[in-house]
């Protein structure tokens, strides 16, 4: 039976932007009809009422297609991700965030293929970003019994630098990281020169005397004890 996809996408202050992430996974699929959107949006954010009119436009015109707006208080990227993962209905969860763009027509078939590789749904895959590409996971996609077993998809001990990479190690412990060459979906970070450094992107800066990224950077030792624990439970559900 064909899996059912979960797009998650914590966004904030650029609806323009997310509803062209959004449609270009749409557009770009085999079977549009198995996929949703999820989107989180801060109710504070000062762009909600956008937001709301845009997944109303979106909801009409995809074929098929199922787009959703969760909006509650700020609670960070990794939380707003693991709250959609607990209203998400798919069998896999995929990162697609607000400036990730989907290039390669049937990426949804290629997952189809690979998921049915590890029948036991323990497994990372991502897809070549244009810029990180095979050396880092930067937008994994588990499938449910990867999250529901571990009860994250994002660890919540990460304020928000290095959750990303907590997944793609435990993968790669497991030998079930797979990184998929011949399908793109574009990361279009400011870093990379193709979008501009707008407020959302400083508003996850580290600021000076508040360095979120050495703090997340210590939790990966501190709680070496929970990495090995996660592993063991995923490897107990390995075939």
């Amino acid at each position: 039976m064909p899996q059912a996809y979960s797009l998650l996408c914590p966004t904030r202050g650029r609806p323009a932007q997310a509803r062209d992430a959004v449609l270009s996974a749409f557009e770009t699929a085999r079977d549009p009809s198995r996929l949703e959107s999820l989107l989180y949006v801060d109710n504070d954010d000062p762009e909600l009422p956008s937001y709301e009119e845009m997944v109303k436009t979106l909801a009409k015109e995809l074929p098929g297609g199922r787009v959703r707006l969760i909006s509650e208080p700020r609670m960070g990227v990794g939380r707003a991700f693991n709250h959609l993962t607990s209203v998400a209905t798919g069998d896999v969860f995929v990162t697609a965030t607000d400036d990730q763009f989907f290039l390669s027509e049937g990426w949804d078939v290629r997952l189809d293929t690979e998921t049915a590789r590890f029948p036991d749904g323990i497994y990372c895959f991502w897809f070549n970003d244009n810029w990180e590409s095979q050396n880092f996971c930067t937008a994994p996609i588990l499938s449910r019994i990867w999250v529901e077993t571990l009860g994250y998809m994002f660890s919540p001990l990460f304020e928000h630098f290095f959750s990303d990479a907590w997944i793609w190690m435990l993968a790669k412990t497991l030998d079930r990281a797979v990184y998929i060459d011949d399908m793109t979906v574009e990361h279009r970070h400011w870093k990379t020169g193709k979008v501009e450094k707008d407020e959302t992107y400083k508003a996850n800066e580290s600021k000076p005397g508040d360095s979120r990224y050495a703090r997340d950077r210590e939790v990966i030792d501190q709680f070496e004890r929970y990495f090995h624990t996660d592993t063991e439970l995923l490897r107990s559900l390995m075939i």
